[in-house]
């Protein structure tokens, strides 16, 4: 399910498969900061995909190369990604070399050039209060943005119903997670996915 995925002139590949092909409903999906991390979540995990963020992705490189061989879907959030810019072409640069799925960020604009370079995007709401997620959703362009990623997830199972009724995009839940309960309230809510660091609690 992608919402009126437009690609524009300068795409390097279409992706391959949405994120939602990859990870259905009910899917916990690995975060990962570093080539330890990678290396189980490729060895250990049912979920043939994984989030990158706090990392170099020059140093993980052999590391996701491999993950591209074995046919993991790999997002990055580009918003904390270290040595590569969020600009068009630090976001090219990593859509070539690295087998770069789709992309995360909060910034609107960050996400039009991911799309305009055929990678796939998730902007990142922060729900802290409900005129800042108001705010957050306003932002958020339907030709641009294929999922929503909210933070904190634990708050989904309070929004979920607000944000069924104002944004026709799938959503998945990002922080705080520590517990199996906590996920299952926030896929009972009606999220797509979460993601999650705590290895323990990985498919």
């Amino acid at each position: 399910m992608v919402i009126q995925s437009t690609k524009g002139k300068g795409m390097i590949t279409p992706s391959s498969q949405a994120l939602l092909d990859q990870a259905p409903h009910h899917k916990v999906i690995p975060v990962v900061e570093n080539r330890t991390q990678l290396a189980q979540a490729l060895d250990h995990t049912a979920t043939r995909l994984v989030m990158l963020r706090h990392c170099s992705l020059l140093e993980l490189g052999p590391s996701l190369e491999n993950a591209h061989r074995r046919g993991f879907a790999i997002w990055v959030n580009i918003d904390h990604i270290y040595g590569i810019n969020a600009d068009e072409a630090g976001i090219q640069y990593i859509a070539r070399h690295f087998h770069v799925q789709g992309i995360v960020s909060h910034n609107p604009k960050t996400l039009v050039l991911g799309k305009s370079l055929g990678l796939e995007t998730m902007q990142r709401v922060y729900a802290v209060d409900s005129t800042g997620l108001e705010t957050a959703l306003e932002s958020v362009d339907l030709h641009y943005v294929d999922i929503l990623n909210i933070c904190p997830a634990l708050v989904i199972p309070h929004i979920a119903p607000y944000l069924k009724e104002t944004m026709p995009l799938p959503f998945i839940g990002s922080g705080l997670i520590s517990t199996q309960e906590q996920v299952r309230r926030v896929f009972q809510a009606g999220a797509a996915g979460v993601t999650v660091l705590r290895s323990d609690l990985w498919p």
